[in-house]
């Protein structure tokens, strides 16, 4: 039976929380160096990112449908007697989840807090601890449908704010489509790029969508419902990171400011918003921050109960002293940090690097014929899949030999 549109925006959800989780600081702060310093140029890896991560998400929700289990044990199940394939990608989930997880959480609380402090000028480590408690309470007593709800309610009021202003400041549309179609990477925007990427191709993302896809979805009949659910919500997201870079190269590019803090992105807001720019622009960054600390709490909590099989999923014990963990390292970065931006594009990067292997594991379940029948892999999926690989692989070893360039 074919649903309506109403039916089928009220059957959202697991695709909102992945938009939510990367439209935090990190998007922001991101978005805003790649605007200042590089004007439309890197738009293309916006666009690039979002087309990528719809195909991907596509791919994550259809491995679930079609064989009913979560990325992390499909994964196992392609080659179930196999105990170094087993070991591989276990290690290879727990590394990179820890990894990206805990960057990821420092820059949400971080961010979290300098626009909690601004707003109400309290010091940051006492704002910052105001953050982190809030995260532990959602850890501790918050729901899956509980955190669906709120992170669609943030997707939709940043989403608009944002847009409001790209078209307010009246960009140059004919350099914004060629920053978008014609992929470039000026001088010295290795490390922007990769983080631009990274900031909205999360490869852990793709992990707990499989796993929200199998909480919210029941059989492959629900297969148009999760498609709906990740254009729409993933497009919101794509415009949200584009409308950011829009609106910070048409204000602030070769104006000479320096992205200290990510509260210097609240500056494009004052086309649209005058005097109440910085107030807005705190409590955007409050509400991205915080919103994306909650999700990625619940992003480690539940990828990590599937990989060690904790009885009770992400709110078993085991796995809220895990996200409490989470949690009080990302408060003890945000009270002391001295560098914001500096963690905060280190982690997007950090997720950009750490793609392509979860990517690659991913199309190695969408192809295996044994688990997934008619349902595998067409051509358009793998082409994407690979292209959205070879991308962040490349970008992410010249971004690696350029550091080591410079240590030795």
């Amino acid at each position: 039976m074919k649903k309506s549109f109403g039916e089928r925006l009220k059957n959202m959800g697991p695709a909102a929380i992945i938009t939510s989780a990367f439209i935090g600081p990190g998007t922001i702060t991101t978005a805003t160096l790649a605007g200042v310093n590089f004007g439309y140029a890197l738009l293309w890896c916006v666009l690039f990112s979002g087309i990528s991560l719809i195909i991907l998400m596509e791919m994550s929700a259809r491995t679930t449908l079609a064989t009913g289990m979560n990325l992390v044990d499909s994964s196992i199940a392609v080659a179930p007697e196999n105990k170094v394939w087993k070991w591989i990608v276990r290690i290879v989930f727990f590394a990179t989840v820890a990894a990206v997880c805990f960057g990821f959480q420092a820059g949400n609380e971080v961010g979290a807090a300098l626009g909690l402090s601004d707003i109400f000028g309290i010091p940051q480590p006492i704002a910052a601890l105001i953050i982190g408690l809030l995260a532990l309470g959602t850890t501790w007593i918050g729901s899956y449908k509980t955190l669906e709800r709120i992170m669609q309610v943030f997707v939709s009021l940043m989403g608009i704010l944002f847009f409001v202003t790209m078209l307010t400041v009246r960009p140059n549309w004919g350099a914004v489509f060629s920053g978008a179609f014609m992929p470039s990477l000026p001088e010295g925007s290795y490390v922007n790029a990769i983080a631009l990427i990274g900031t909205t191709l999360i490869g852990i993302n793709l992990i707990v969508h499989s796993i929200s896809c199998q909480e919210k979805y029941k059989s492959m009949d629900e297969l148009g419902d999760a498609r709906f659910d990740i254009g729409v919500n993933i497009l919101i997201g794509v415009v949200i990171t584009l409308s950011i870079v829009v609106a910070s190269a048409s204000v602030l590019y070769q104006s000479g400011i320096e992205v200290s803090s990510p509260l210097v992105f609240s500056k494009q807001l004052e086309p649209i918003l005058g005097s109440w720019a910085r107030i807005i622009g705190d409590i955007g960054l409050l509400s991205a921050g915080l919103s994306s600390a909650v999700a990625v709490s619940y992003t480690i909590r539940s990828i990590y109960s599937r990989l060690l099989k904790w009885e009770g999923g992400s709110m078993s014990m085991p796995a809220k002293i895990l996200g409490t963990v989470v949690i009080v390292f990302g408060t003890a970065m945000a009270m002391f940090s001295k560098s914001p931006t500096q963690i905060i594009v280190l982690a997007q990067a950090t997720s950009g690097f750490s793609l392509p292997f979860i990517a690659i594991v991913l199309m190695v379940v969408a192809n295996n014929k044994k688990l997934m029948g008619e349902k595998r892999n067409k051509i358009f999926s793998n082409l994407v899949g690979i292209i959205a690989v070879a991308v962040t692989l490349f970008l992410g070893l010249r971004n690696l030999y350029n550091v080591l360039s410079n240590l030795f």
